[in-house]
């Protein structure tokens, strides 16, 4: 038998399998009515986008201070003179008010892949009061 032979044999097989074993299966009975779901309550109006990026630029000025200790101070502590740092974060929330995207942009010649990575690492999700649609802000952080 040559191995095309074969496959065609072997396909008729598993095709009559097919067939057989699905004919045995009786037709599913008719599918019960779901009982009508409770009306949704009415989307929030939508927030201003300007009142948005302010809620997200004092969630993060809130962690700031976590930072600048965290991740500025440890890489400039030897320098006379501390250079500063300057990032741009992209926020983006959903109509929840959860942080759904982040971007950092760094500012050349004002920036340290250190401090950026550190920054990246230990700032949370950012969360907005409920904007009722998707917004973004786009957020400067500077040190010191």
């Amino acid at each position: 038998m040559s191995t095309s032979t074969a496959i065609l044999l072997a396909g008729a097989l598993i095709g009559l399998g097919l067939f057989f074993g699905l004919r045995s299966l009786a037709p599913a009975g008719a599918a019960a009515v779901p009982a009508p779901a409770a009306p949704a309550p009415p989307p929030a109006p939508a927030m201003d986008p300007s009142a948005a990026e302010r809620h997200a630029a004092n969630a993060l000025a809130y962690h700031r201070g976590m930072l600048r200790q965290d991740c500025y101070l440890p890489a400039v502590a030897g320098e006379a003179t501390p250079p500063p740092v300057r990032l741009e974060f992209n926020y983006t929330f959903d109509a929840e008010g959860a942080q759904i995207a982040r971007g950092a942009v760094e500012t050349r010649g004002a920036s340290r892949p250190e401090v950026t990575a550190c920054v990246l690492a230990k700032l949370p999700p950012l969360r907005i009061p409920r904007p009722g649609q998707t917004v973004t802000a786009t957020l400067p952080l500077s040190f010191p």
